[in-house]
């Protein structure tokens, strides 16, 4: 090695800047790397499409335990969700589609935000986050369309409730990205929670209102949707449109579970293994 720096080339310390960024990317990538080597495990996940949703995985004996969420953990997901839910349904009582606009609104935002993340992940150097990034990526167009279906039912006709449902999307957005970096486990939960509320709320309105949902015609991007495909189902009425709905928000969250009780890495990844094999049957 030369005793001095090339002619021409001057060496200086570097910035605290850059150092903070450096440190910073290094303790990231520390945080998103997979702790155990191997085969993917296998895992038993059961489905709760049109059913009573239950956590759908259980993690391998050999888990590291603190890859697992705490108590602590789950209560706060469950408290937080159940104070904004309870705000919306004070707030829309007797205005169910605008509710549901808000809703779906929300449902998105942690599918963008996990998305966001991986691409952050992949961009310095990981490259085993495509096909969650695609997962997820499919998550949020299924939520997407729900969204649409419940804009052509007039849920986003009036200014305040696009108001509340953009404003709160903002910043349940970076909280769930913080979230994510933190905790992958914790953010998944946190989505997991939000689409078991989803599903119960889906539920409810369909037993309420059974009558009136199979009088009325399904909207049009609601064909179009879930009509696309051989084996698709027909979307008559409203009833048949808010049934897929509600198994839609069942599929997400039994998804969901599987993640946020997985190790990061290769668990996930089978996570999403398992969900393209369901969606396939």
């Amino acid at each position: 090695l030369p005793a001095a720096p090339p002619d021409g080339l001057t060496l200086s310390p570097p910035s605290p800047r850059s150092m903070v960024s450096l440190v910073t990317a290094m303790l990231v990538v520390h945080a998103f790397t997979p702790q155990r080597a191997g085969e993917l495990p296998r895992i038993d996940r059961r489905r709760g499409r049109s059913a009573s949703i239950v956590a759908s995985a259980i993690p391998p004996s050999d888990v590291d335990r603190s890859m697992v969420l705490d108590d602590r953990s789950v209560a706060f997901n469950n408290a937080l969700v159940d104070a904004i839910k309870g705000g919306l349904d004070m707030a829309y009582e007797g205005r169910e589609v605008p509710r549901f606009y808000v809703l779906e609104t929300l449902a998105r935002v942690p599918y963008f935000a996990y998305t966001a993340c991986l691409h952050f992940m992949e961009t310095i150097g990981r490259r085993d986050t495509t096909e969650m990034m695609r997962h997820h990526f499919e998550q949020s167009d299924n939520e997407l369309h729900h969204l649409m279906i419940m804009e052509a039912l007039g849920g986003a006709d009036a200014f305040m409730d696009r108001f509340v449902a953009q404003h709160l999307a903002f910043f349940y957005f970076w909280f769930v990205c913080l979230l994510y970096f933190a905790r992958p486990q914790m953010a998944y939960h946190l989505g997991q929670v939000i689409e078991e509320h989803a599903f119960a709320t889906y539920d409810g309105f369909l037993r309420d209102n059974e009558s009136w949902l199979r009088e009325n015609p399904a909207p049009q991007v609601a064909k179009d949707y879930y009509e696309a495909g051989t084996w698709a189902p027909r979307m008559e009425s409203l009833y048949d449109v808010f049934v897929a709905v509600r198994d839609d928000e069942a599929e997400h969250s039994s998804n969901l579970g599987c993640m946020s009780t997985s190790a990061v890495g290769a668990e996930m990844r089978e996570c999403v293994i398992h969900a393209s094999e369901d969606l396939a049957s």
